[in-house]
This record gives structure tokens, sequence and C-alpha cells, in this order.
């Protein structure tokens, strides 16, 4: 009997390509996340963040209270949860790569990490956020989670039809 090697569809090579650039961007944030949010903190304490928000009055009021309610959020984030969140991208990422090489336990790797980052968020970040995307980022993840599902499923049973050929 011969396996005929099945070609991935071009939408599931899109889904992979976007979460594997999900992945390395956030891991790069995660890092740098991680080493600001002190010297961030540290600035709003000494009142040097005031100073520099009178350099965006040119872009206008809301502007300026956004970036001022960003900080006060970035801030009131324990930097730890950046070092969780960039172990959870890493196993992201070695999941979408067993995936890319068709191996179904990158789709458990990912959908684990993913699910524990929606833990995280939860725990550090949405309690500051009002309103929390919480619905969103759910939706999103379970998007994603669903469609890798639906593929490994319709590649599994196709592999049976072909061995039975």
């Amino acid at each position: 009997m011969e396996t005929i090697e099945q070609k991935r569809p071009t939408g599931m090579t899109i889904l992979l390509v976007l979460s594997l650039i999900n992945a390395c961007w956030n891991i790069l944030r995660s890092i740098i996340m991680y080493f600001t949010t002190p010297i961030m903190t540290k600035m709003l304490d000494d009142g040097q963040f005031e100073e520099m928000t009178q350099s965006f009055s040119s872009f206008g009021e809301d502007f300026t209270n956004a970036m001022t309610d960003s900080m006060n959020i970035l801030t009131q984030i324990n930097p730890n949860y950046y070092l969780i969140l960039l172990a959870l991208f890493i196993a992201s990422l070695i999941g979408v790569i067993k995936m890319f090489k068709n191996d179904k336990r990158g789709f458990h790797i990912y959908s684990i990490a993913q699910l524990c980052m929606l833990i995280a968020h939860s725990v550090f970040v949405y309690p500051l956020q009002k309103p929390s995307p919480f619905v969103s980022d759910l939706l999103l993840t379970a998007i994603f989670i669903l469609l890798y599902y639906l593929y490994f499923k319709r590649m599994g049973m196709s592999k049976k039809t072909q061995n039975i050929e």
C-alpha cells in the first residue's frame, strides 16, 4: 500500500504563518516588557511621565489621556507575567513549528499554551482593563484552535482512506 503525502491547504498555511508571526512578535514583546515595566513604574513614580505627556499635548487631550491610562495599566502588571507569557509563547512557537511538519502533537502543545495564556491574562491583566477584552480574546483563540483541529481531523481521515485503498 502506498501512502500519498497530502498537500497542506493554503488557508492552513496562512493560519500557521499568522500563528508563527504572532508567537515570534510576542516573544520579543514579552522580553522587552519584562525589562521595561520596572523602568516605566519608576518614571511614573518620579513624575517623569508627566513631562513626557506635555510633549504629546499636540496630539490632543484624548491621545494624552489614552497614553496616561495605558501607562498606568502597564505599570500595575507584575513583570513576572511577562516571563510566564514568554514561556507560553515559546511553547506556542514549538507547537506551530510541529504543526508545519504535520505533527499532531504540535496542535496539542499550541492549544494548551493558548489556553494557559487566557488564564494568565485573566489573572494579571483583565482585572485592570475596563471593559475587559476576554470575550474577543477567547473567540480568537477558539477560532484558531477549532480550525487547526478540523485540519488535523481531516488529515487523519484522508490518511485512513488512502491506506484503505
